[in-house]
């Protein structure tokens, strides 16, 4: 039997529907796909860790003898300033040629520390007070003798106590008491536990350095005392490696 005309209008309107539909879906799908090529393209992933904003370098003061201001060599190859540099440290160098926990020089220091008055350690707290530093290394005190005196022990006592009434945040770090190529491990027996008493007494670290350069005169100058700039490194090395954290 034949289609009649009119079936054959409907099967024709009914062909057109469907290639329509599929056209259509078609199309859909090709924007859908090219919508999330898009979205694919332009996305950046969230990183595993959030950013840490960097620290804040620590400022670092220093008070000492010609050992810890350089005399010689200069500031810049001074142990405190090599330390900083590999440290990130802001460095703040008071130290005093000639001076001690004891001694300095009402006048006449230009030969010492290059000024007219060279003041002792506990004078110096108020100048170091003011850079407001972070952590507090104190070197030296050769200059004051091997030997404890009263008054010796007052003043090494006197300034660890001024550095913690000054700063009572800050960290505190004694260093014990070097000599050049004489050093022994059994120098200064009686100031090096003074010095670390004070110290520890008001919540400081005290550091033995040992005999840094006993035996060793090549690291000394000709002038039998200062540390050359040899010296000066190993002894920024021998600091860096003994002083514990300090953040």
């Amino acid at each position: 039997m034949r289609p009649t005309r009119l079936q054959l209008m409907g099967l024709v309107a009914l062909f057109i529907v469907v290639v329509v539909s599929v056209a259509f879906a078609f199309a859909k799908t090709s924007a859908d796909r090219e919508a999330i090529q898009r979205t694919a393209s332009s996305y950046t992933p969230a990183p595993l860790y959030a950013s840490q904003p960097s620290q804040k370098p620590l400022t670092v003061a220093f008070i000492g003898d010609s050992y810890t201001a350089g005399s010689g060599v200069g500031s810049q190859a001074a142990w405190p300033t090599l330390l900083g540099v590999s440290k990130g440290w802001v460095v703040v160098n008071s130290a005093r040629g000639g001076t001690g926990y004891l001694k300095g020089y009402a006048s006449g220091g230009r030969n010492a520390c290059g000024q007219d008055i060279c003041p002792n350690y506990p004078a110096m707290v108020a100048d170091v007070a003011q850079a407001s530093p972070d952590v507090v290394i104190v070197s030296g005190g050769r200059n004051d003798g091997t030997k404890l005196t009263p008054d010796l022990g007052r003043n090494i006592a006197a300034t660890f106590a001024a550095l913690r009434k000054a700063l009572p945040l800050a960290k505190i770090v004694a260093l014990s008491p070097i000599l050049a190529a004489d050093d022994t491990a059994t120098s200064f027996p009686e100031v090096k536990p003074a010095v670390r008493s004070a110290v520890e007494a008001v919540g400081g670290t005290y550091v033995d350095l040992g005999p840094v350069f006993g035996g060793h005169p090549e690291l000394i100058s000709a002038d039998t005392v200062q540390p050359n700039a040899d010296g000066q490194k190993v002894l920024a090395d021998t600091v860096g490696r003994l002083l514990p954290p300090l953040r």
